[in-house]
C-alpha cells in the first residue's frame, strides 16, 4: 500500500474540474481525481513512462471537461479504472463488478474525510473479481456479515505484469513548479517569465523536433497574461494551465536544467 498526500496544486485542480465537468456530485468527482493523480503518481515512480497513459491527464491539468474515456489508465496494455472511497464497502468483489464490470484491472484507493490523504489499497484483475463473486454465489454460501473479503494484490505486483527492466525511482528530478518566477538560466538578460504547466515524461512532449526525455516546463510571460481578461496574478497556481487553455495565451517549453529561478 502507498499513502499520497495531495499538495494544493493538486486539490485545486482536482475541485476546479470537477466543477467543470458538470458533475452531479462535485464532492465525488473531486475525490476521484485525487484518486486518479494518485495513481499518476504511483506510475511515474514505478512504471516505464513509455508503458502507460493517464487518459485526463490533459484534462485535469487544464481543468477541463474529460474526454469521457470508458477508462482512466492503460497501463502495459491493460485497461485500468481507479475506485476511490470512503467507504470500504465500495471495493467488495460484488459492488466493483456491478459498477465497472469493462475494465481489465481494477485499482482502489481509499481518501480521507479532510481527503487530504489517500491510501493506494491495492489493485485486481476484473476476471479474478468476476470469478470471486461466481464462486460465492455458487459454493460459498452468505460471507460473514462482519468480516468481508476484499480482494486486491499489492500495488507492487502491478510492475510484475511488464517486462523485466529496471524501472525502480525514475521520477524526474524538477524543481519547478507553477507560480514559479523563471528566467533561461544562459541569459543574463532573459526577462522574467511565470510557470504555467510542468509536463510530466509520459505526455511525450517535443521541443525543436525531438522528444524531450524528461519533464517539461511551460512558462508564459507577464506581458502575455496582462493581454487576458482577467488578474491572473490573483489566480491560484494550480489554475494558471486552465486560463492559458482557455484564453490561447502563448506557453514556451523548456527543459528544467535550462532554466533558474529569479530571485
Amino acid at each position: 500500500m502507498y499513502q499520497f498526500t495531495p499538495d494544493e496544486i493538486d486539490k485545486a485542480r482536482a475541485d476546479y474540474q470537477a466543477k467543470q465537468q458538470g458533475a452531479d456530485n462535485v464532492q465525488k468527482k473531486r475525490v476521484g481525481n485525487l484518486g486518479e493523480i494518485a495513481f499518476e503518481q504511483f506510475c511515474r515512480e514505478y512504471i516505464p513512462a513509455e508503458m502507460w497513459e493517464w487518459e485526463n491527464e490533459d484534462a485535469i491539468r487544464r481543468c477541463n471537461p474529460e474526454s469521457f474515456s470508458g477508462h482512466d489508465f492503460e497501463v502495459f496494455g491493460y485497461k485500468i479504472d481507479v475506485k476511490t472511497s470512503r467507504d470500504v464497502s465500495a471495493f467488495l468483489p460484488r459492488t466493483l463488478v456491478e459498477n465497472d464490470s469493462e475494465d481489465d484491472i481494477i485499482v482502489m484507493a481509499w481518501h480521507r474525510d479532510k481527503e487530504d490523504s489517500l491510501i493506494l489499497l491495492g489493485w485486481e484483475h476484473m476476471a479474478v473479481l468476476k470469478s470471486k463473486v461466481r464462486t460465492s454465489e455458487a459454493y460459498s454460501g452468505d460471507e460473514p456479515e462482519k468480516l468481508q473479503h476484499l480482494a486486491a494484490q499489492p500495488m507492487n505486483n502491478l510492475q510484475d505484469l511488464g517486462p523485466n527492466t529496471a524501472h525502480m525511482n525514475q521520477k524526474p528530478d524538477n524543481p519547478f513548479q507553477p507560480g514559479d518566477r523563471v528566467k533561461r538560466s544562459d541569459d543574463n538578460e532573459a526577462s522574467e517569465a511565470v510557470v504555467v504547466e510542468v509536463l510530466p515524461p509520459e505526455t511525450k512532449v517535443e521541443l525543436y523536433g525531438q522528444e524531450l526525455d524528461g519533464e517539461a516546463v511551460r512558462v508564459a510571460f507577464p506581458t502575455s497574461l496582462d493581454e487576458g481578461p482577467g488578474d491572473w496574478r490573483g489566480f491560484s497556481e494550480a489554475l494558471l494551465s486552465s486560463y492559458c487553455d482557455d484564453q490561447g495565451i502563448k506557453l514556451y517549453t523548456y527543459k528544467p536544467e535550462n532554466l533558474e529561478f529569479v530571485e
